[in-house]
């Protein structure tokens, strides 16, 4: 083996060696494994005889310039892939390899050679395809990032502008209800700015006898990954007291552990004060705020069931008022109004705070005592109530005196249900209303 052959097969690219008639000279060991011809096979050959018809012509107009005018040239991969039939060793011939191939024309023995450097850039080219295609992924992802930004941005500031409107508060709290958002409606409700309160759990605002049970359902809610929702009452900073409604829903971390909640805080006062208010017209009397009718016999019932289960007496007193017509009719139904709202709360101030009393009908009230002793202590009771009814009332322009007529009715001795007890009440009253005017009567006689 020649030195050429031997520094030819000791290089890692392939070599060919033309000479001034173009005719193969050096064909090395990498050539003959990617070309499948050996160097004895291809000497003396061109270029054309030794590689077919699939050569690429470009490589004979640039070996020619080579040899004829000694220019040098390169057939790149990126606009000459494959120029050359070569094909990877081992390999099936499928596919050509990617080839790069430096042509160097080359003075040798007083005449001009052609020297040709191919190398293997198949890996290279896939390299630079497979960087190419994620660089166009990167671009494409920044795209999608950007835009998602962009989104992003004009999210919040919706979320901002729409929090700033907001006709409820909106807040949002840390699973420990340490508030974290606030937005302007809800740090009024709550009388507070975010700054003030955002290191202290917002329950900790509430009323004490608040606290336990709104704690509670927070936790129950943060453990059970559920809404939370409680109505509360609430004292303002400035002493305004509120009620008002919490409804939330539970946040999640990257983990998907809770890891706060978003909701809305709504006063709801007027609500609460209207269902009271609509609560006490359904259960008292307009004029004189006493029970009604219907409010005094539930509770007369409930009265007497407990009663029966500790054995303890219950007391009912009907109280008429006498000749209450004649003050409607000498000094009108406002006077009369006057009056009925006189003697209701005379008789409220006599009787003890947990009695009942109730505006019955027209002019007539119902009492009803709890838990009363012997029957000196009734009757004393019924001497206050009588008493108290007959003081002057004023009416503006003059006073009246008005006088009553009082039944009694006691659980167990008179009846033991509702409907017995205030029956013989109705004709005790009746029956006290007749002495009276006959009383009345002989005294003028």
């Amino acid at each position: 083996m020649s030195f050429q052959s031997l520094l030819g097969n000791s290089v890692d690219i392939g070599l060919i060696l033309l000479d001034s008639s173009g005719k193969i000279r050096l064909w090395n060991h990498w050539i003959e494994q990617r070309a499948k011809r050996s160097a004895a096979q291809a000497g003396g050959l061109t270029l054309t005889q030794a590689f077919g018809e699939r050569i690429d012509p470009r490589v004979a107009l640039v070996v020619r310039e080579a040899i004829d005018f000694g220019w040098s040239g390169r057939l790149s991969h990126a606009l000459h892939p494959m120029p050359l039939p070569l094909f990877p060793p081992g390999g099936e011939h499928s596919e050509r390899m990617k080839q790069s191939i430096d042509i160097t024309a080359v003075d040798c023995d007083d005449a001009r050679h052609c020297l040709l450097q191919i190398r293997d850039v198949t890996e290279t080219v896939r390299r630079e395809a497979l960087l190419k295609q994620q660089a166009r992924q990167l671009r494409s992802d920044l795209q999608s990032l950007s835009r998602a930004q962009i989104e992003l941005q004009r999210s919040e500031m919706r979320f901002r502008e729409l929090a700033r409107q907001a006709p409820a508060g909106l807040f949002e709290a840390d699973s420990q209800a340490c508030c974290t958002f606030l937005n302007e409606r809800c740090e009024h409700i709550l009388g507070n700015r975010l700054d003030d309160v955002d290191d202290t759990p917002w329950i900790d605002l509430l009323p004490v006898g608040e606290q336990a049970r709104v704690r509670t359902s927070w936790r129950l809610a943060v453990e059970s990954a559920t809404r939370f929702a409680e109505e509360f009452r609430y004292t303002r900073p400035d002493g305004k007291q509120l009620w008002m409604r919490a409804e939330a829903g539970p946040l999640r971390d990257q983990y998907g552990s809770i890891s706060g909640f978003i909701g809305t805080m709504v006063d709801v006062t007027e609500f609460h004060e209207r269902a009271s208010r609509n609560e006490f017209r359904a259960n008292h009397d307009g004029l004189t705020s006493l029970l009604n009718r219907d409010r005094f016999e539930r509770h007369l019932r409930a009265a007497l069931s407990g009663a029966r289960e500790v054995s303890d007496r219950v007391a009912l007193l009907f109280i008429d008022l006498d000749h209450f017509k004649q003050i409607n009719d000498t000094h009108g139904h406002q006077a009369g109004d006057i009056v009925l709202k006189a003697i209701a709360a005379r008789v409220r101030r006599v009787v003890r705070s947990d009695d009942m009393v109730a505006r019955y009908g027209g002019d007539e009230f119902a009492v009803l005592l709890n838990g009363i002793g012997d029957e000196t202590a009734l009757h004393g009771i019924i001497a206050k109530i009588t008493q108290a009814v007959a003081m002057p009332i004023n009416l503006g322009s003059c006073h009246v005196r008005i006088g009553s007529s009082i039944g009694m009715a006691v659980y167990p001795d008179h009846g033991d249900d509702p409907a017995s007890l205030l029956t013989h009440a109705d004709k005790a009253m009746y029956s006290a209303k007749r002495g009276r005017c006959e009383q009345a009567l002989s005294s003028q006689t």
